[in-house]
């Protein structure tokens, strides 16, 4: 699992999210944020090797999420940042890419499979690091003993 790479998702709509974390099961450890102070926290706890931002979102809004993230004086200032919007206008692709933005697709015009295209030609076009990894989830330790637990017998 050392070469699946972490990705941010900020998403508030669930219906996208539960589709996206189906179609990343296995190819990427994934972290989701719902809002942008949400983004902001979880980018600076975890340092993703991209992230897919939605620019529509409560509290802080896409743009200022990219605006922080270009902002920082670190390495991760770089990480890509692929926008994944409904906003189609070219004022708002623009605004995005002006701040930054690796990349913009719009919603309605993209299916999920265009977008995990663009996800791996990004990360392939990045230098060879290790790339950072989620938490995994909380696994019983290895001493713990396993019960078995015979079917009752009619």
């Amino acid at each position: 699992m050392a070469d699946i790479k972490f990705i941010l998702v900020v998403e508030d709509d669930p219906i996208l999210k539960n589709l996206l974390g189906h179609t990343f099961a296995g190819k990427y450890q994934t972290l989701y944020a719902s809002d942008g102070n949400e983004a902001i926290t979880l980018f600076e706890q975890y340092k993703p090797a991209l992230v897919l931002l939605d620019l529509m979102l409560p509290t802080m809004d896409g743009f200022a999420v990219l605006e922080n993230i270009r902002a920082r004086t670190d390495e991760s200032k770089n990480v890509p940042v692929i926008v994944v919007s409904n906003l189609g206008q070219d004022k708002d692709r623009e605004r995005a890419v002006s701040l930054g933005a690796t990349g913009y697709l719009v919603k309605a015009e993209v299916s999920v499979e265009e977008i995990v295209t663009k996800i791996e030609s990004t990360l392939a076009s990045l230098p060879q690091t290790t790339a950072p990894v989620a938490p995994a989830a909380p696994t019983p330790e290895a001493s713990e003993p396993v019960q078995v637990v015979p079917p009752p017998t009619v």
